[in-house]
């Protein structure tokens, strides 16, 4: 036998291989690609628990502060304020109040002047 002829065969059968060695790198990535979800799937449950929890303190703190807030602004702990001069009022002047004259009679109103009047369009229909 010569020495050329042993150069071109394969040392190891490739061919026979193949499909075992693609099979094999297949269930590795599938297997890898499991794992990494799972610790995904768990890292993501922790995360959604520890939430729960901060909504759940949360809840308590805001339930606990509802009465505060409630009594703070009755009409009897808003007067004594008034008086202690803590809040201070101011009253309506009549030229900041707006008045609405509004008749059903007529059906689209123009502005007339300096008057505010509403407008309706009573015939249209979709």
């Amino acid at each position: 036998m010569s020495r050329n002829r042993r150069r071109h065969q394969n040392q190891v059968p490739i061919r026979a291989l193949s499909p075992g060695l693609l099979l094999a790198f297949i269930v590795l990535a599938g297997g890898m690609s499991w794992v990494y979800l799972k610790n995904q799937d768990v890292s993501r449950g922790k995360e959604i628990s520890a939430l729960e929890k901060e909504l759940k303190t949360l809840r308590i703190q805001n339930d606990a502060l509802r009465s505060p807030i409630a009594t703070l602004s009755s009409r009897t702990a808003l007067q004594k304020r008034l008086n202690d001069g803590f809040i201070s009022m101011v009253p309506i002047t009549a030229e900041r109040i707006v008045q609405v004259n509004f008749s059903r009679s007529s059906g689209a109103l123009a502005l007339a002047g300096d008057e505010i009047v509403p407008v309706s369009n009573q015939g249209a229909t979709r």
